[in-house]
């Protein structure tokens, strides 16, 4: 009997629990199911956003990258068509001239005002042709009416980058005569900075003081005039080097002028020639400057 009992209670047992223990996996399984589908349905989604956000970004890139490149090129072609006018443009006038150079008048000596005649029939802005020993500058030298002009400006009145060379504005008055006291004390002249010593490009040659020594002289042609300086100084710096100087209002401001740039003492007027330098500097300059030789 117990025996009996025994065994129908444990029949009993094995046979409940599993029934209970079946219908509550069932239940749990199915739930399960669907929530692994939804878990793997919204990593699907995610991938594919993913996927497309990362194409779309690299689609981005590309234009953007793609456009800068077209654009730079585009401005190096540019840059290259405007400095070979520009060359050209020169290379014409430096022929006129050298033609000038041999116009000579009833004494036989070079009239250079012919120079000027031609010039001034060019450009209405023309002060003077400039030369300097041992480089390719060997161009006509104009003066507006502020210096930003002729930053951009060819000699033509082109829109150049190479621009002209140019006087500062405030170089007004009689700059040239054999006249000390007349003459203006300081002449400024600028021109940008062209690769392969184009423009002022040349300056640089300077900053070896041997090539200064050997080719130590700046050539100003006007009114059948031939002015010559001797070059005492060639430095980097920057715009606010004393060398920039204009303000000579009263008779002693001239001496401590030459004096705070180390001219020599004979100098009764200077001649600076001025170029921007590539240091990451808007500010940088590179400079050669002269005094006068009378006589």
């Amino acid at each position: 009997m117990i025996c009996d009992a025994t065994n129908k209670m444990a029949t009993h047992n094995k046979q409940a629990p599993v029934k209970i223990s079946d219908i509550r996996s069932d239940g749990r399984n199915g739930n399960n199911r669907e929530m692994v589908k939804k878990e793997r349905k919204q990593k699907t989604v995610m991938g594919s956003l993913r996927k497309v956000s990362m194409t779309v970004g690299l689609v981005i890139a590309i234009i953007i990258f793609g456009s800068i490149a077209f654009i730079t090129t585009l401005t190096v072609m540019a840059n290259a068509r405007n400095l070979k006018a520009s060359n050209a443009e020169y290379e014409y006038l430096q022929q006129l001239a050298d033609e000038s150079d041999s116009v000579s008048n009833e004494s036989g000596a070079i009239r250079h005002g012919a120079l000027d005649e031609e010039m001034l029939s060019i450009n209405p802005d023309y002060v003077c042709w400039i030369r300097v020993d041992g480089t390719e500058i060997d161009y006509p030298v104009v003066r507006g009416n502020d210096n930003e002009k002729y930053l951009t400006l060819s000699f033509n009145g082109e829109e150049n980058i190479a621009g002209a060379i140019f006087m500062d504005y405030r170089n007004r008055g009689d700059l040239l005569t054999y006249d000390i006291e007349a003459a203006f004390p300081h002449i400024i002249i600028y021109g940008h900075n062209i690769k392969r010593g184009g423009m002022f490009g040349g300056l640089r040659k300077y900053l070896d003081e041997q090539y200064m020594e050997e080719h130590p002289i700046i050539t100003l042609i006007v009114d059948d005039q031939i002015i010559e300086f001797e070059i005492f100084s060639a430095r980097q710096t920057d715009i606010e080097d004393p060398a920039y100087f204009l303000h000579f209002d009263a008779p002693h401001v001239f001496p401590r002028f030459a004096n705070q740039i180390d001219a020599p003492l004979a100098a009764t007027q200077i001649i600076t020639l001025s170029t921007c330098i590539s240091t990451g500097d808007n500010d940088a300059r590179m400079i050669v400057q002269g005094y006068r030789l009378f006589g």
